[in-house]
Formats: structure tokens, C-alpha cells, sequence
């Protein structure tokens, strides 16, 4: 299977699109959460319509949750709202594993360093952990070992995940991107465990 996934659009539809076009060949697409700005809806109608098209997996990551603990605004439609909120709090395909913060907090959590890494590695079992919220690409892996390291991923290429390896890999973000300017979007080949980052020029 070829994953295209993305996070954290934060009500920017324009970019949303850019990202989009970069995963036109993946077999499926997933996004790990946070579709509206900072508790406002601007964007959030098309940023929804966009995704629901694609037919893209989602889970819903900490904003989400804040805006479906309210009512439906009226400038999303219903359906759009029914396909919103039935998004879990995370999906397990197989090892791999998809969420907004962490494998211990699947809207809240934090895995910026390798001591966060390491208490997540050890709360579940999978093998990859795919997630948003840090606004950052990032990676860890557990080795053989049980030590845990930072893994430097290219800014081009393609990266080859060790079978041996468990890894957390932050996507970074569509719409809020903290770690440079541009967004960026990753896509990974279960089968060959090839992925790559690709980055996009956002307004």
C-alpha cells in the first residue's frame, strides 16, 4: 500500500490543495487531524469538502475535538459535518499507526524529543506511528536494543525503514508549518518501507 499522509491544515485551503496534488499516485490517502484555524471555521468548509473527495482516512486531532464538542455551524453542511464527525480518535491498519498527538494521547500528545519518543514506544504495540500536532517533520526509532534515537530524514529521497525498527515519524504540517516555511506532506510504501517528505511553497 502507498500512503500519502498529511496533517494539521488549520483552515488553509489553498494549501491543502498544493498538498493534495502531491499524492495523486498513492493508493490511499490519510490525514492525521486539524482541519479548523484556532477555534474558527475560516477555510474549514472547503479544507472538509477537499478531504471528503479524496475519500481520505482521517482521525481527528485536538481542535477537531474542541469544534465537534460544539454545535454544526451553519456554513458546513450537514453530510459534510456527519463525514466530520464520525473521524476516530486514531486507526491501526495492520502495525502501522495513525493519530493526531501520540501513541499515549491520541489528540494531546507531545513526542518532540527522544524522551517523549521512548514513553510512547512503550505504551502499544505497532511498528510505525504516524502522527501530526508538532508541526514538525520528525522521526524516532527503538532499536534492538530499546535505545531510542533521532532519525534524520532527507530533505530529498527516499528513506528505507529498518525491519528491525519500530519509528514515530512527525508529518509536519499543511497549513502551520514551525519547522521552515514551506508545508510538507510524506508518503511511505508499507511493502518496499520507502518514504519520502515532500515540501510545498505556502502562502
Amino acid at each position: 500500500m502507498r500512503y500519502g499522509i498529511l496533517a494539521d491544515v488549520h483552515g488553509k485551503p489553498e494549501a491543502l490543495q498544493k498538498a493534495l496534488r502531491l499524492l495523486q499516485d498513492v493508493d490511499r490517502i490519510v490525514f492525521l487531524g486539524d482541519v479548523p484555524g484556532y477555534r474558527d471555521i475560516e477555510g474549514m468548509p472547503e479544507c472538509l469538502q477537499a478531504l471528503a473527495a479524496e475519500g481520505a482516512l482521517a482521525v481527528r486531532g485536538n481542535c477537531d475535538a474542541y469544534m465537534l464538542a460544539h454545535r454544526r455551524p451553519p456554513e458546513i453542511a450537514a453530510s459534510l459535518w456527519d463525514y466530520y464527525a464520525a473521524w476516530p480518535e486514531e486507526i491501526m491498519e495492520g502495525d502501522l499507526l495513525f493519530v493526531h498527538g501520540g501513541p499515549r494521547d491520541p489528540l494531546h500528545e507531545r513526542v518532540n524529543g527522544e524522551e517523549a519518543a521512548w514513553r510512547n514506544f512503550r505504551v502499544r504495540d505497532f511498528s510505525i506511528c504516524f502522527h501530526g500536532h508538532e508541526h514538525r517533520v520528525t522521526a524516532f526509532a527503538s532499536r534492538d536494543d530499546g535505545d531510542v534515537e533521532t532519525v534524520r530524514l532527507p530533505e530529498t529521497g527516499l528513506y528505507t525503514l529498518e525491519a528491525k525498527s519500530r519509528y514515530i515519524i512527525g508529518v509536519g504540517s499543511v497549513g502551520k508549518p514551525k519547522d521552515e516555511r514551506r508545508g510538507s506532506v510524506v508518503l511511505f510504501d508499507d511493502y518496499k518501507r520507502l518514504l519520502r517528505v515532500e515540501r510545498f511553497s505556502i502562502d
